[in-house]
């Protein structure tokens, strides 16, 4: 069997048929494509992250670990067969893809649409199927807009519905003391930092911040950026160069994966929360590198679930690697007095190297933070780009995640009243028979439903009842683990949430025979 323009070689049918079964599994149900060694793995739809756990799992088949220098160049199941070969046959020499040069002198012909960014073809792609959507009768259920909204409910389109597409986990955002700490900033200094911390000074509401994450979680010292999105972005690509290795879970935030990819450092994912395939992996791969960092979410927010700390502490001391702890989710929530992960686990923050997290969730504000160790602290405040050159949090989101800090540390009950409310939604969903996938102890509940068409459909039809719940849809993850999202909040009520779940029954089973 021939590989197509990858290789004249001849290969091993058992390889080709273990490549092609692995990378079929991935592929959409419905999605009508003939998988040859030929196919490109782009065009069939299998992404970075899914063609990297392809290569997780043929190394397990296999017994093997392929060469990270050769995993970002695979572009069709043919190059997955050489690759694999070559490393079952150390003394043959690597095939790569052949690319075709650009001739001396040659032009690229410049259409319209290269010069229309109404004509970019992402952008008509989008546009049509949009227009499919609509054409088929769904209406699309996201950028709702929200006229008001007050505890767990909130106003659509006139309609007073019960919320659950918010992460103010502990209601902080509603809270009068947090909304009178942000009035009264603004009346002191703005409504804007209007500059930089490094260039613009520091408030006095912003020092304290720093200060007063750091005490509550127990590390050195702590800082806070402008966006927790572009805290992870920024500080992985800032922290790991070429001599260095990121390894993340496979369904680790998309800022992880980003701050990745930007960096010039080697990196993989790994199966999720599978800290032996991690520890197996580093026992091969640790002697190439210099520095490793294991990144983690402390809660997944797909799934409801979270990492084996103590099991990944392990790891990362036998291997002498870095732990990085994405705590977006997991502060507030995890914890008997929400401070996080390792108070779940009963874990000295300091055994952990990287603490990030964000304060537009449990703390009701915006932006993020990273705390750790005070002179890596103060190395990132000097020199992190997304720190120096971003304008800083605002006074008055500075102040509400100050507040609402100080309020959590005087109402640790607020915590307890979330993990009650999770945990009674999750127990009557399973009671009614309902598939929440991996979630516990956490208040991200998937209701996984397997088909977008009815996700969409179940969604619309929720907020009909007055019921926003939002529905998440392939490729954001696999077409057979499409579902409806939910966020527990501790402003929920029993009788909300018994509600919810009985008008998420009847919804399900009426929408069977959507296909």
């Amino acid at each position: 069997m021939d590989v197509g323009h990858t290789s004249g070689q001849e290969v091993s049918l058992t390889v080709s048929e273990v490549v092609l079964q692995q990378v079929r599994s991935l592929i959409p149900p419905g999605t009508d494509t003939e998988l040859t060694l030929a196919s490109s793995l782009y065009d069939i739809g299998i992404d970075s992250l899914a063609r990297m756990g392809v290569v997780n799992r043929l190394e397990e088949v296999f017994g093997i670990r392929l060469p990270e220098e050769s995993l970002h160049d695979l572009e069709t199941c043919g190059d997955l067969v050489v690759c694999i070969q070559t490393s079952l046959s150390p003394g043959q020499p690597q095939s790569r893809t052949c690319e075709v040069p650009v001739s001396a002198g040659a032009e690229l012909a410049a259409g319209p649409e290269a010069s229309d960014v109404a004509l970019f073809p992402e952008c008509l792609a989008l546009q049509q199927r949009l227009t499919d959507a609509a054409t088929a009768g769904f209406q699309i259920p996201f950028f709702r807009i929200k006229q008001q909204v007050d505890a767990a409910t909130a106003l659509v389109n006139g309609q007073q519905v019960i919320s659950y597409t918010s992460f103010d986990y502990l209601g902080m955002s509603q809270t009068p003391c947090v909304k009178e700490a942000a009035r009264q900033a603004i009346e002191q200094f703005g409504t804007s930092a209007s500059a930089s911390r490094l260039v613009g000074g520091d408030s006095t509401i912003l020092a304290e911040l720093d200060s007063e994450i750091a005490d509550f979680l127990g590390t050195e010292a702590a800082i806070v950026f402008p966006s927790g999105y572009g805290t992870n972005a920024s500080v992985l690509e800032h922290l790991f160069h070429h001599e260095d290795l990121i390894l993340y879970d496979e369904l680790a935030h998309n800022s992880i994966m980003h701050g990745a990819t930007t960096s010039k450092a080697q990196r993989r994912p790994f199966p999720h929360n599978d800290y032996e395939f991690l520890d197996r992996l580093l026992v091969d791969v640790r002697g190439k590198h210099r520095r490793v960092v294991i990144a983690l979410d402390g809660v997944y927010s797909m799934d409801g679930d979270y990492p084996d700390l103590v099991k990944f502490l392990e790891v990362k001391r036998k291997h002498r690697a870095l732990l990085y702890v994405d705590e977006a989710h997991s502060f507030g929530v995890l914890g008997g007095t929400g401070r996080g992960i390792s108070e779940h686990f009963g874990v000295d923050p300091n055994e952990g190297d990287i603490w990030m997290g964000t304060i537009s969730k449990a703390l009701g504000s915006a932006g993020g933070f990273i705390a750790g160790r005070a002179m890596l602290i103060q190395y990132l405040k000097y020199t992190t780009p997304a720190f120096v050159f971003a304008t800083a949090v605002s006074p008055p989101n500075s102040a509400a995640a100050l507040a609402a800090l100080r309020c959590l540390r005087e109402q640790p009950e607020r915590v307890t009243r979330l993990r009650q409310r999770a945990a009674l939604f999750l127990k009557v969903a399973k009671a009614c028979g309902l598939n929440t996938g991996d979630s516990h102890d956490t208040p991200v509940i998937p209701i996984i439903v397997g088909n977008s068409m009815r996700c969409i459909w179940i969604s619309h039809e929720l907020l009909r009842q007055g019921i926003d719940a939002q529905p998440i849809l392939y490729p954001a993850v696999p077409e057979r683990a499409s579902r409806i999202r939910f966020f527990i909040t501790a402003n929920h009520t029993d009788d909300q949430i018994l509600r919810t779940v009985s008008a998420l029954t009847e919804c399900l089973a009426a929408s069977e025979s959507i296909t």
